[in-house]
Order: C-alpha cells, then structure tokens, then sequence
C-alpha cells in the first residue's frame, strides 16, 4: 500500500480546505469501521451490531500500538 499519490489526487488535496480534509479522514475512519464490523461478523455472527461497532472501533484505536 504504498503506492505514490497520483498528480490528480495530489492537486485536489492541495485545493481542498481544512473542513474537506477532516471530512475527508472522516469518511475513511467510517469505511474503516463498516469493513472491520463486516469482518467481525463473520468470526462472531452472535454479536449485535453495537457489540461490533464497539470491538471494530476499539481494534481500529489500538491497531498502530
């Protein structure tokens, strides 16, 4: 996953304001969550989607420690 930033997407994010950058970040930490909810899942079908929702935001917290 390292791959260099194309030109095109480096030139939207020197054009985009703050407010688009947070929202931005915003958006990817949600998909992030959905994808590691939908991974849950799978290992623990008994969860509720509050139970889910609160083990994939806590491994997401804790994933760079």
């Amino acid at each position: 996953m390292d791959e260099p930033i194309h030109p095109v997407q480096l030139e939207a994010l020197k054009r985009a304001t703050p407010a688009q950058k947070i929202e931005a970040v915003a958006a990817l930490y949600e998909a992030g969550i959905r994808l590691r909810m939908a991974g849950l899942r799978m290992t623990h079908p008994d969860w509720t989607d509050e139970q889910l929702s609160l083990e994939a935001r806590r491994s997401l917290r804790h994933a760079g420690t």
